[in-house]
């Protein structure tokens, strides 16, 4: 490694602060933030709130920013809301990036990139575009062969991409030939049929790289490639081949539906994920590694046993900007830990601007700012729910004293219920452990049932009502069988031996959750869904997982089934579609994921006392942690403003 680290870093984290050369630039920090997409892009032009969200990342101290899939030409835009590196616009739009990152010491480079047959763009849509007619297995396209005067029209359309690139003040280019996306399209035999001079996928990806060393000579240039995938050696290789300055590994494949968990994966899938497959690719240049590395202590090893020269923190950063300055100085306990829960993923894919379930400021850089209250204000939180960590949380970092009334015997609310579950386990824990260390000047009082008397005997002068909701009990007649609620069965020891069926309406993880606890337990578990698909209120890629473990136990599902009542040991379906379609099934214990009602009686009490009070959370509606986090700091907003 180059360079020297400072005197007072701790030596496990020194190598994340080493200098890294990539090509004719140095970074000052070996942390990245990789490309992603962030949908903070206007007619395919980056928008104010793109540059604020990158700035707050160069300002955290990042080495190097790799600005999101960009494409080379209009038949490559993945959505609507992809940047299209070759319009004349983007050059400016490049240039406010690029001054308020280098202004930081952050280098910025951007990726250049086509999906060939993959769109996610709603109708109407452009026709797609492959190496050969081969429909996408994940987002059904059905494309056209490009023609050969077509990929020379894409290779030029790289070199002036490139050139734009340049014009627009970036340090470098990288290209994607990752996720199975068109360049590692063209190398794979099952999607490139092709018999002429692109048949081999190393003529067109030469082809480009030559063309953009000649158009931007003076840019870096790197490629992306995927780590397990049957291509991604080769394409390695073909680049170092090419003279490319380094290469950034990450994982994945976007046209299946569990190749493209790989791309961003969550719990449980372990982090560090793309470490096992970075040996193979230890190829010459520096070696960038992304892939569920959210740790800065693993991260540091990875470069300190030449496991890679930089790591792609990308979710990380994602959730806390400031990471690297904090990581610097030795703060760990102060950065906001990603907790894999997909949230920016999931607002990508919904066409949304992208956010962060734990740190709602995400995508809000121009708009939600850290308050500071201007007298020390005592406020009462009600719940210790994620929407009442997040208020006690914001409160005391805003200079408020706080007290915080829980009616259970810990924090969490109902993540607390799915501590056990392995789909949401993990995310569980880390969020609630995050909170804990954020509170930690926070008087917490836990086993209290609050009433408005109790409330108002505290003299605050504003409350954050967090109440949470209960589960949803349907009117229903399911005597003659055992009964019991999703949280229930989530928050006890899970029993043995019993032929469980569990109803599951198919808006909330509860059901899985209850599902893969139980059968792991060595019941005979039937699932019961009554939505369209399993899970359709879980991100697609925890969904993918989920039922990959679920069928794996042997769980069976029932599609499309309702629950009409039980009796006598044996429950009543019908199918959603066909109502008159009805079925029974034996069971010995039925669980019900029913969905949420809110828990909304106590502000109204407390606003008829005469009291302050902001609610946030499920007892507005029951929604996802997301909500609930950005509604109590939000709360906490408005109450420090009034201050």
């Amino acid at each position: 490694m180059n360079g020297s680290s400072a005197t007072d870093l701790d030596p496990a984290l020194a190598p994340l602060f080493d200098p890294l050369s990539l090509g004719p630039v140095e970074l000052a920090s070996r942390i990245v933030s990789t490309a992603h997409q962030t949908t903070l892009v206007h007619e395919h032009l980056p928008t104010p709130d793109f540059v604020a969200y990158h700035e707050a990342r160069a300002r955290g101290g990042v080495g190097l920013i790799v600005l999101e899939a960009t494409a080379v030409h209009p038949s490559g835009l993945l959505t609507s809301h992809t940047l299209g590196g070759y319009l004349p616009g983007i050059v400016d739009g490049y240039r406010h990036v690029a001054e308020a990152v280098h202004r930081h010491r952050t280098r910025l480079f951007v990726q250049l990139f086509h999906g060939g047959r993959e769109q996610i763009a709603t109708p109407p849509r452009a026709p797609a575009l492959a190496p050969s007619a081969v429909p996408s297995p994940r987002f059904r396209t059905e494309p056209r062969a490009l023609r050969p005067e077509e990929l020379d029209e894409l290779v030029a359309g790289y070199a002036r991409s490139a050139e734009l690139a340049a014009e627009g003040g970036l340090d470098g280019v990288e290209v994607s030939a990752a996720h199975r996306y068109l360049v590692e399209q063209l190398f794979d035999p099952t999607v490139n049929r092709r018999e002429d001079e692109w048949a081999d996928g190393a003529s067109f990806l030469r082809s480009v790289l030559r063309a953009i060393r000649a158009a931007a000579p003076e840019l870096v240039v790197g490629v992306r490639v995927s780590g397990d995938t049957s291509s991604g050696r080769r394409i390695a290789e073909v680049a170092v081949e090419e003279g490319v300055d380094y290469v950034s590994l990450a994982l994945g494949e976007s046209s299946t539906y569990l190749g493209s968990v790989r791309i961003v994966p969550p719990p449980p899938v372990e982090e560090d994920a793309v470490a096992v497959h970075a040996a193979g690719f230890s190829l010459g240049p520096p070696l960038i590694v992304t892939s569920r590395v959210v740790d800065p202590r693993r991260a540091a090893a990875l470069v300190a046993t030449g496991v890679a020269d930089a790591v792609g923190m990308t979710r990380a950063l994602i959730a806390d900007p400031d990471l690297p300055a904090k990581t610097r100085r030795g703060a760990l306990d102060s950065v906001l830990r990603c907790v894999g829960c997909n949230a920016c993923i999931a607002h990508y894919h919904a066409g949304t601007p992208i956010a962060c379930a734990v740190n709602p400021r995400t995508g809000r850089e121009r708009v939600l700012s850290l308050p500071r209250a201007s007298r020390r204000r005592r406020l009462v939180v009600v719940g210790g729910g994620p929407a009442g960590l997040a208020a006690a949380a914001e409160a005391t970092e805003a200079g408020c004293e706080v007290v915080l009334l829980e009616r259970s015997d810990r924090l969490g609310g109902q993540l607390a219920l799915a501590l056990r579950a392995p789909g949401t386990g993990s995310i569980a824990r880390e969020l609630i452990a995050l909170f804990e260390r954020r509170l930690a000047s926070v008087e917490v009082r836990l086993g209290v049932a609050a009433d408005a008397g109790l409330v108002a005997g505290l003299e605050p002068e504003a409350v954050v009502v967090a109440t949470g909701a209960r589960p949803y009990e349907p009117p229903l007649e399911l005597g003659g069988i055992a009964a019991r609620q999703a949280w229930e069965v989530l928050a006890a020891p899970a029993p043995e031996g019993l032929d469980v069926l569990v109803a599951d309406w198919g808006g909330d993880p509860s059901g899985l959750d209850c599902a893969e606890v139980l059968a792991a337990a060595g019941n005979r578990v039937t699932l019961a869904v009554a939505s369209v698909a399993v899970g359709e209120g879980v991100h697609q890629y925890r969904r993918n997982l989920y039922l990959r473990r679920l069928y794996r136990v042997g769980v069976e599902v029932l599609h499309h089934r309702e629950l009409l009542g039980a009796d006598a040991g044996s429950v009543e379906l019908a199918n959603v579609f066909a109502p008159e379609l009805r079925e029974r099934r034996q069971a010995d214990l039925l669980v019900l994921a029913q969905g949420r009602v809110p828990e909304d009686t106590l502000a109204p009490m407390l606003r008829a006392a005469g009291l302050e009070v902001e609610e946030a959370g499920d007892c507005l509606s029951p929604r996802s942690f997301e909500e609930a986090i950005l509604e109590g700091t939000e709360a906490v907003q408005r109450i420090v403003a009034l201050a």
